[in-house]
């Protein structure tokens, strides 16, 4: 899959610093080796037989977790986004894998995005894991491509295949019937890897830079090729960040708000991201917007955990979402409710609409059809 020299340095606990570095090396209960290449968030929790290989990036706030007896083996050119739990469980099955007999593991040019779960999996080449999808004891076969919120257990997903969004494949029957993926799926694959891959260079010359402060808490994003001339987050008035919050670059974030443990506003990629006024954001959410994008929030958002805000995103006021939700290229209205595990793709919502839980509305006739709710 990759290949790493080894050079033992002393690991002395379990959340660690992963930059610019062979190997971080082994105590009683814990190795990891990571390339020279790659960069792994000091917000990242590490824990066991952990391999990462060049050029990769691990964002901030994932938890990459082998119990003892396992092994995560992270091939090169790969990245893991924000939130993402990226698992090894010794009491669960587990396809057979070169990287161990309980493992999981990715090949090259895998992208994994925020607040998915990885457990127990074997991903092949070329694969992307969308907002807050779900792999347990499955194999992907080279250039599967997952959407958001889909769940796969227990299968194998062949060559080339599209998830589509929310779908749950759990027999192979299913996982075989799956539709190739479009020529546009792969374009998109290749740029969010060209992206990542600046990220692994440019936050290794951030820390390099500035430190260990550098890259934690509030700050610029690192210079990057769309990115030139780096700004830093501007926050309002008293505002409250909890521990291991993580704001990067063009962020615009406005008074009397609060943004929980573990979250992430990350405007590295696409800027700015502004929200407004009175901003209640709990723990383990995660804003985000792809490359020439944006995310433009109104005063008084009301969140709960897990969630993925992605841009492009346009939110008027009053904004409530529940648990687990994804919300991804949309506009939002005013006084809008979005329920827990709910997942609202590419449409336009109206004002005062309700979406109840776990729903998925993912075209315009769906969010035509929704009740508005008086407020």
């Amino acid at each position: 899959m990759f290949k790493l020299r080894s050079v033992a340095i002393a690991l002395t606990g379990l959340s660690t610093l992963a930059v610019g570095v062979e190997v971080l090396a082994q105590s009683g209960m814990s190795k990891l080796v990571v390339a020279p290449s790659s960069f792994v968030s000091p917000l990242v929790d590490l824990f066991g037989d952990v391999a990462i290989g060049e050029k990769s990036f691990v964002a901030s706030n994932t938890i990459v977790s082998a119990e003892p007896g396992t092994k995560i083996c992270i091939g090169n050119e790969t990245n893991l986004q924000d939130n993402i739990h990226f698992l090894a469980s010794r009491n669960a099955p587990a396809p057979a894998a070169d990287c161990g007999a309980k493992s999981s593991s990715t090949q090259n040019r895998v992208s994994i995005a925020h607040q998915a779960v990885i457990k127990n999996s074997k991903l092949g080449n070329f694969n992307f894991v969308g907002f807050r999808a779900r792999i347990t004891n499955s194999t992907l076969e080279d250039g599967v491509f997952v959407l958001h919120g889909a769940t796969v257990t227990g299968v194998r997903i062949p060559k080339d295949r599209i998830v589509p969004i929310g779908a749950k494949i759990t027999t192979q029957a299913q996982a075989n019937a799956l539709k190739p993926k479009a020529e546009a799926n792969s374009e998109f694959q290749n740029e969010v890897l060209e992206v990542n891959e600046e990220f692994a260079e440019h936050y290794n010359e951030l820390y390099q830079e500035k430190g260990y402060d550098g890259v934690t808490g509030v700050g610029a994003a690192p210079k990057t090729s769309w990115n030139t001339k780096p700004v830093a987050p501007t926050i309002g008035k008293n505002v409250r960040l909890e521990e291991f919050a993580r704001i990067v670059g063009d962020v615009r974030l406005g008074a009397n708000s609060v943004v929980g443990e573990r979250s992430s506003i990350r405007a590295d990629e696409g800027a700015p991201i502004i929200i407004g006024n009175n901003a209640e954001i709990e723990d383990r959410v995660t804003f985000h917007a792809l490359k020439g994008t944006n995310i433009k929030i109104g005063n008084g958002l009301n969140t709960d955990d897990n969630i993925v805000f992605h841009g492009p995103l346009e939110v008027g006021n009053n904004l409530t979402i529940g648990d687990d939700a994804v919300l991804f290229k949309s506009k939002v209205g005013n006084n809008v409710t979005i329920g827990t595990g709910a997942v609202v793709v590419g449409v336009t919502l109206r004002d005062r609409v309700s979406i109840p839980d776990n729903a998925l509305i993912t075209t315009q006739a769906q969010a035509d059809k929704l009740p508005r709710v008086r407020r």
